[in-house]
């Protein structure tokens, strides 16, 4: 799957309402046969509308990111096969990706609880599978891996119990043992 795609039109001023209507229809019910092009804006992780008036054409960009999906073989297959330096062979993730990756769903997380609700259960998900696979890696900040683990877990507990006051102390010492380590090993 690619890591974006792109649609770009040149329509004119009066199409835009109708072209945007077009694409919330795709949002909500999925892309009609006629708009088929649209089908790239469907559970999409990033969305990014660009509109400008050229000329007295109105150029339309729309970028969109898929949703990430975990690694599986049927993803390689589709895929360019990665190079032996991307994947390790025990089909781990590349580190840095994984790092990534839980740096986005971390900051969701944060936010969150910051504002007082808990993080959408997938994210929670995504962040603790990330977790446990990072504390998997030899050599980059293993004495901090049992705290992180306990402190992600409690983040977990907490957030299965609907605690925000919980879930915010511990997404707090989840931050503060992250801090810690990467001022050593970062």
């Amino acid at each position: 799957m690619a890591k974006k795609s792109k649609i770009e039109k040149y329509i004119e001023p009066g199409e835009l309402p109708e072209f945007l209507r077009k694409m919330a229809d795709a949002l909500e019910g999925g892309a009609s046969e006629d708009d088929a092009y649209l089908v790239m804006i469907e559970g999409f992780k990033k969305l990014k509308i660009n509109i400008r008036n050229e000329y007295g054409h109105t150029a339309v960009k729309v970028t969109a990111k898929p949703m990430y999906t975990p690694f599986s073989k049927e993803a390689e297959a589709e895929s360019d096969a990665p190079s032996s330096e991307e994947l390790p062979c025990d089909n781990k993730p590349k580190y840095k990706n994984l790092k990534k990756r839980m740096k986005g769903s971390f900051k969701i997380i944060f936010k969150s609880v910051h504002a007082g609700t808990i993080p959408p259960p997938e994210v929670v998900e995504e962040f603790m599978a990330d977790s446990h696979q990072m504390v998997s890696f030899e050599g980059y900040g293993d004495e901090y891996y049992d705290e992180y683990i306990a402190a992600c877990e409690k983040f977990q507990h907490a957030c299965n119990d609907s605690n925000v006051q919980a879930a915010h102390k511990a997404c707090d010492e989840i931050n503060s043992i992250t801090a810690h380590c990467h001022s050593r090993y970062k």
